[in-house]
């Protein structure tokens, strides 16, 4: 799955050259365009907005409209020629949220995505090792996220043992995806448990039916139910009413792991 891409693969069109072309030109798999999506959490710290199409451009100018996010450990990541900008200077974002779409503004031949990454001093390095990997600084660390049954697509990755969570309060789920991780959930729909499923193999759930019920093994996790609370935290798998998070019957809005 693409770190920078909202639902496609990584098709390369121009590779990272030094002192050429220090970026990759991407588009989504046979050639079609696609939302981008944050590569990492991070810090939007530069955007450039009300660009069109300006071949021969050069200097900020040549980005048309772009997106810097400043990343643990101080690398960067820039995203370049978008039709649209979704997020604004100082937001925070999470790895895999929305933050624009691709398109041709400023020096580009074509609809595609400019994608650098830079080190902390600014420096431009090949980032194509790292399309669907972890930045460096950010290696070791595993990520859920959860589908959101109203808006009907995935929110974005959170860290495991972070603070956050992954749903919308009020907006139930239905589905989990998490690295490294066996799990299977209660489908409030069908009234039943679905298969366990492990690591990002496949996702845990029903695209549309509600979730009720989660089991996680060697975890801690809990839920928080739609119009109510969160639930407390549960450290094991079992046929008890502590061994799984939620209360049947009852539609789970957001999951916290530690």
């Amino acid at each position: 799955m693409s770190r920078i891409l909202y639902q496609g693969e990584n098709q390369i069109t121009n590779p990272y050259k030094k002192k050429t072309h220090e970026a990759v030109d991407v588009v989504k798999k046979w050639n079609q365009q696609d939302a981008i999506i944050a590569h990492s959490s991070g810090t939007v710290v530069m955007i450039q907005k009300g660009m069109k199409h300006a071949p021969g451009s050069t200097g900020n100018k040549s980005y048309g409209n772009f997106i810097k996010i400043k990343h643990k450990d101080g690398y960067y990541t820039l995203y370049a020629h978008l039709r649209d900008v979704y997020v604004k200077k100082g937001d925070y974002v999470k790895r895999g949220q929305k933050i624009g779409y691709m398109g041709d503004t400023g020096n580009a031949y074509g609809v595609h995505l400019h994608f650098e990454l830079r080190k902390p001093n600014e420096e431009r390095i090949n980032p194509e090792p790292y399309l669907d990997r972890d930045l460096p600084g950010e290696a070791g660390k595993k990520y859920y996220q959860a589908y959101d049954n109203y808006k009907k697509y995935w929110l974005p990755n959170v860290a495991i043992g972070s603070q956050d969570y992954a749903g919308n309060y009020n907006n139930p789920i239905g589905g989990i995806y998490a690295d490294a991780l066996e799990m299977r959930v209660h489908d409030l729909n069908k009234h039943c448990w679905l298969p366990w499923v492990k690591d990002r193999n496949d996702y845990a759930g029903n695209l549309g039916n509600n979730i009720d019920g989660v089991q996680i093994k060697n975890a801690t996790y809990r839920v928080h139910l739609r119009h109510g609370s969160w639930l407390p935290w549960v450290y094991k798998v079992d046929n008890t009413n502590e061994g799984y998070a939620g209360i049947y019957g009852k539609e789970i809005d957001a999951i916290q792991i530690k």
